[in-house]
């Protein structure tokens, strides 16, 4: 009996200390919403969500929202092993810790969007083999380390968006063969480097709309061999006649759109040419040379290219330089009246 009791007791030691040492608490009575395919639930969770709190069956979604949750720590979420999506979002979270979402083979959608995060760990999002969509959108992320986003095989798309990144490093990807979409619009991002893609060439989709853009390497694309859609829109673009887009074939939609170009010429757009989708090029909004629109609009009209060249409604859709106005020529600043070139992308922001 004394044999039996004691053993018991230190299996129970046991299990207690290796939950311990697993799960870092996060929660402090914590309202957690589950939805079932027939029914909801709310639990209070302190210290971890595991799935032994769980109820059996087939679950749709775990939600945590509009609460007061200072950090993710290790094994928040863990050891869970239905198909389930989880959000976690508005919850004022400022860091996401390694190893916060242990053991979920099944989970699919991730969303950590409208929180305080400023920053991310190495390893935060690791092992977890069956997601596909993570939701950062809308926090205070500035720095994204190394490594952060780890043998995920299945994630198709990463939203970034709305957060105060000032630079993009592949390097936090490794081992994510399956990602199509990168999302990174309202950061401040202010350069592409070389080859930026390059160890990340699954992607189709590129969204920098809305940075703080001033310059892309020629070969900042490179490797991008899939890439179908690119957003640049939005940002302090001034050139864009040395950015090589030739090895994307596959390309049928380009955002260049309210930035500063005087100057853009056909041949700038070659690379436009998939067949299979109607092809589209986003170039209203910049203070172009009319003899440059004039131009583009003859070529894509030949070329069976969808071109967005001016707002709506607005009868100005160019300016004329100071000088030759019939020339689509590279110019400086200076040969043009400032006003406006001001004055021709606020109005037509002020449309949209």
């Amino acid at each position: 009996m004394d044999v039996t009791y004691s053993l018991l007791c230190a299996l129970l030691f046991c299990s207690v200390t290796v939950y311990a040492q697993n799960c870092v608490p996060t929660f402090q009575n914590n309202e957690v919403d589950i939805e079932l395919n027939n029914q909801n639930l709310t639990k209070i969770v302190t210290g971890c969500l595991t799935g032994n709190q769980l109820p059996t069956g087939n679950i749709v979604s775990i939600n945590i929202k509009g609460q007061v949750i200072p950090s993710l720590n290790s094994g928040a979420i863990s050891n869970i092993q239905q198909k389930f999506n989880i959000n976690i979002s508005h919850n004022e979270i400022d860091v996401i810790r390694k190893n916060s979402f242990r053991n979920l083979p099944k989970l699919v959608d991730l969303y950590l969007d409208y929180n305080n995060l400023t920053s991310i760990e190495p390893y935060a999002f690791e092992n977890l083999p069956s997601v596909e969509n993570i939701y950062l959108g809308n926090n205070k992320i500035h720095v994204i380390k190394r490594d952060t986003f780890v043998n995920l095989p299945n994630l198709l798309t990463i939203f970034i968006n709305d957060n105060k990144l000032k630079t993009f490093d592949q390097s936090w990807f490794s081992s994510t063969p399956a990602l199509e979409w990168l999302v990174l619009n309202g950061n401040q991002v202010t350069s592409i480097k070389n080859a930026a893609f390059e160890e990340i060439g699954s992607v189709t989709h590129v969204d920098f709309d809305y940075n703080n853009l001033r310059y892309i390497h020629p070969e900042a694309f490179s490797g991008l061999n899939r890439l179908e859609e690119l957003y640049l829109a939005g940002n302090e673009l001034t050139s864009f006649e040395h950015v090589n887009l030739s090895h994307s074939s596959a390309l049928f939609r380009l955002g260049i759109e309210f930035n500063k170009f005087t100057y853009l010429l056909p041949r700038f757009f070659h690379a436009i040419r998939n067949t299979m989708k109607e092809k589209e090029i986003f170039i209203r909004g910049n203070p172009l040379q009319c003899a440059c629109v004039d131009e583009l609009v003859i070529w894509a009209s030949n070329n069976d290219i969808k071109l967005y060249w001016k707002c709506d409604e607005k009868e100005t859709y160019c300016i004329f330089p100071l000088s030759n106005e019939s020339d689509c020529v590279k110019r400086s600043i200076d040969q043009f009246n400032s006003s406006l070139i001001g004055s021709h992308i606020f109005n037509c922001l002020e449309e949209l």
